[in-house]
């Protein structure tokens, strides 16, 4: 390993502690640039978010120490994971952290000198405090849906080099690739892999696709999980059993949390949700998979989506996004949802007239043809914008590879990662990830590649999933298939077109974020007659986004609410008031706007939301920069918890 400089902090924020408290180490992403991301760190953030790590490294491999390890450092922030088989909060107390120079962005490459490094340090440091396999961390995963770093980084293989005690690692380079997707499939869905774990062996078994959400978090710390962590994350329904409970692209899984002998469950005890009876346990799970998706709303039965939820649910998968308006044409409304596999909408003044994306490579009834072929452009851009951050392109070779194989919905935002000296891009959907050699890592996606550019599947059975029927979104008829020849390449089964025109692998990325427009009829009974709009308030929320949007946006707090992906959600319109500000006079002239987790937490991308909502609103309502608040409960209230 290379020298480590101390750099020290210029201001104490952090704890003075002893080495017999690290019994964790937490590896974290800067979303910065050095040096200035260094600076920062060694100044501790600021007296309004203070923060401070162990130890920085930077893309060239330089290792900075800026605290000892023995006292604690403000890293991990709101954290939770399995010490020693006791459940801790607080890893700050417990851990040390390492941040990587990075962009978090899921783009910018870990360059070899940097892994090294990494590998290096960690060794020492699992070495000197013994520290086991399974107390070595990322942010995200001891803070899921609050913190993606360090995005891209190659998990997997890191682990393993680490305790192996070989440079090299045990891990190919399909295994590599195959690791990472894996990872990115599990990071979509707000959790981190879970190899081991029953309800995801149980779900590869019977061909369910990848994870969408994941209602019972993983296994924290235990590989496998045990007994008692089972019963502790388990899902608590009245009358029942506790329960583990997963939804993937085709259906719910869920099993008891009591195993034998204070085991994990069987994978043969894991059950289906398309498979149980009608009953109190089934509309409690159905209201949990719905709530999942869209917590504003859960489950209706009387809603004519959720009707034809019951009656096809192989065919629409289950549901990934809220109930939400889009209007085309600039006057045509429509209430749209969104499920793994397909996509539903209605006129919003017929909501018992039900199309599908799938059905729209032909004029549908009511609709002319220019309308039909309107609405469809618009669900699916509708639909790539929200999953992935950019927008539709049906000519972009990763989209028609996914409709031509019938992968159903993007499940997330692309990553770039590096695999020895090679980039791959990789992108999820919702029966298997894609993934493509790139010329280089800093190739723009929306760039023509070269004809010899090969498409690779995780599932070494995608070009047979591409046969099953009804999880096609949308065909093309102007793309005719072209003959496929299945190949192998990294021990992953890919399809190569010949002959295919060079083409961009995704559309360009959204100029704007997402608005999910939820209905300005939400809070009617809050709406009055109110003086003029004049001041914006930004308050800060402790998420996640389904404790948020279920008990605080139904009780009217907010007009708008952003969530950690950078999601906007559109609570009521001007004329409601929001009951989220200090005082009545107040309320009645803001707009008041809720950030997940805070302004002062949030990521890049969720700042951009909020930048370009406050823009947008200050605009609109002519309302003066100094009259942008930011109310003082969007912080957190303890500083030795901030990271």
């Amino acid at each position: 390993m290379g020298n480590i400089t101390w750099v020290g902090m210029t201001r104490q924020h952090f704890q003075r502690g002893s080495a017999e408290r690290i019994r964790a180490i937490v590896i974290h992403a800067t979303a910065g640039r050095g040096p200035g991301d260094l600076g920062w760190l060694r100044k501790g953030g600021d007296e309004r978010r203070p923060i401070s790590c162990h130890y920085y490294i930077d893309k060239a491999g330089r290792i900075s120490q800026l605290v000892k390890d023995e006292d604690i450092a403000w890293h991990a922030g709101v954290s939770r994971w399995m010490i020693d088989g006791q459940m801790r909060d607080n890893l700050n107390t417990v851990s040390v952290g390492i941040e990587l120079e990075n962009l978090n962005t899921g783009r910018d490459p870990y360059p070899e000198a940097q892994v090294a490094a990494t590998v290096a340090l960690t060794r020492m440091l699992v070495e000197r405090y013994n520290v086991p396999r399974p107390q070595l961390v990322r942010h995200l995963d001891i803070s899921p849906g609050r913190k993606t770093d360090p995005a891209g980084f190659p998990w997997q293989t890191f682990v393993a080099r680490v305790y192996t005690n070989s440079e090299a690692g045990s891990a190919s380079p399909q295994d590599q690739v195959r690791n990472l997707m894996l990872d990115l499939a599990y990071r979509a869905a707000g959790t981190g892999i879970a190899a081991d774990w029953p309800l995801f062996a149980a779900a590869r078994r019977q061909s369910l696709g990848l994870p969408v959400a994941v209602i019972t978090t993983r296994p924290t710390g235990q590989s496998g999980g045990t007994g008692q962590d089972d019963r502790d994350r388990a899902v608590r329904l009245p009358g029942q059993a506790p329960l583990l409970i997963e939804a993937y692209a085709r259906d719910l899984i869920y099993a008891e949390a009591n195993g034998p002998d204070d085991e994990p469950p069987a994978q043969q005890q894991t059950k289906r949700l398309q498979q149980t009876p009608a009953g109190p346990l089934r509309d409690a799970l159905l209201d949990l998979l719905f709530r999942s998706a869209d917590p504003l709303h859960g489950f209706k039965p009387a809603w004519a989506f959720h009707q034809a939820y019951l009656k096809q649910p192989a065919r629409l998968g289950v549901p990934i996004g809220a109930n939400h308006r889009l209007t085309i044409n600039g006057r045509q409304a429509f209430t749209c949802q969104h499920f793994s596999l397909d996509s539903l909408c209605s006129p919003a003044d017929d909501w018992q007239t039900v199309y599908r994306l799938s059905e729209m490579n032909r004029t549908l009834a009511g609709l002319d043809a220019d309308t039909t072929s309107t609405l469809r452009r618009t669900l699916l851009d509708d639909l790539y914008r929200a999953r992935t951050g950019r927008r539709y392109d049906a000519e972009a070779l990763l989209i028609r590879q996914a409709e031509r194989r019938r992968l159903g919905a993007p499940l997330g935002r692309p990553e770039v990662v590096m695999v020895q000296t090679e980039a791959y891009l990789l992108m999820p959907f919702a029966l298997d990830i894609l993934a493509c050699q790139l010329p280089s890592v800093d190739w723009p996606l929306d760039k023509a590649l070269p004809s010899e550019t090969k498409v690779i599947g995780l599932n070494n059975n995608a070009a047979r999933v591409g046969g099953l029927t009804g999880i096609l979104l949308g065909g093309h008829p102007d793309h005719p298939l072209t003959r496929l020849r299945q190949r192998v390449h990294l021990g992953l089964t890919w399809n190569q077109h010949e002959p295919e025109e060079p083409t961009a692998l995704l559309g360009s990325p959204a100029a704007q974020p997402i608005i999910f427009d939820m209905g300005t009829s939400l809070h009617q009974h809050q709406q009055r007659t109110r003086p003029q709009t004049d001041t914006i308030l930004i308050t800060a929320t402790t998420g996640p986004v389904g404790n948020d949007l279920y008990h605080e946006a139904a009780a009217g707090r907010w007009h708008y609410y952003i969530d950690a992906t950078g999601a906007i959600y559109r609570l009521c319109d001007e004329a409601c008031v929001a009951t989220a500000a200090p005082d009545t006079a107040l309320g009645e002239r803001s707009i008041v706007i809720a950030v997940e987790g805070g302004p002062s937490d949030a990521d890049t991308i969720q700042r951009r939301a909020l930048s370009w909502l406050v823009r947008s609103l200050s605009t609109t309502l002519q309302i003066p920069s100094e009259r942008i608040r930011v109310l003082r409960n969007a912080g957190y209230a303890k500083e030795y918890v901030h990271g």
